[in-house]
């Protein structure tokens, strides 16, 4: 996430930068600009994103919510591989930041992962899940402190085999 936060702010200086004439900015001007691209404008700028911010609306409504609380009133959140878009349909880099974003929300507390796998016709790459795993540092996975898979498929049991024998 980093990287491609890095990546967005060198464009957003130089579209910035295009905006004021060549010969009225100079370095200071240039330093001025970059200190005003926050997390905040990046974060800002992958949710709506090109689409106006369907791909948002999609992922928090139909892919990852929050389901309550179970009973050790720790919040559940629900993760939908099931609901997933093809990858034709939309951009799963994007997709994961947003997920990413949505998780910040419960990750400085313990929660509960319930993911639901059964009849997903979109299931993504090994790459992108290996990217994913990468992109999800420790902060994500210290406090779930239950993970339910409900309905498992062939593809999440493999999944979970796999990365079973990596992580220990």
């Amino acid at each position: 996430m980093e990287e491609q936060y890095r990546q967005w702010r060198m464009k957003a200086i130089v579209e910035r930068a295009a905006r004021y004439s060549a010969g009225s900015l100079d370095s200071r001007g240039l330093a001025a600009l970059e200190e005003q691209l926050t997390y905040a404008e990046f974060k800002a700028s992958v949710m709506q994103g090109d689409d106006n911010g369907r791909l948002l609306e999609y992922v928090n409504t139909h892919v990852i919510f929050q389901a309550g609380v179970d009973f050790e009133s720790k919040p559940m959140v629900v993760f939908c591989a099931c609901n997933l878009p093809s990858t034709k349909e939309a951009d799963y880099d994007r997709m994961l930041n947003l997920i990413i974003f949505r998780l910040d929300e419960f990750v400085e507390n313990d929660y509960t992962v319930v993911l639901f796998t059964s009849g997903a016709t979109n299931a993504p790459g090994w790459q992108w899940m290996s990217k994913a795993y990468r992109r999800l540092d420790r902060k994500y996975r210290k406090n779930v402190k239950n993970l339910y898979v409900v309905h498992p498929s062939m593809w999440s049991k493999m999944l979970f085999q796999v990365l079973g024998r990596i992580v220990r």
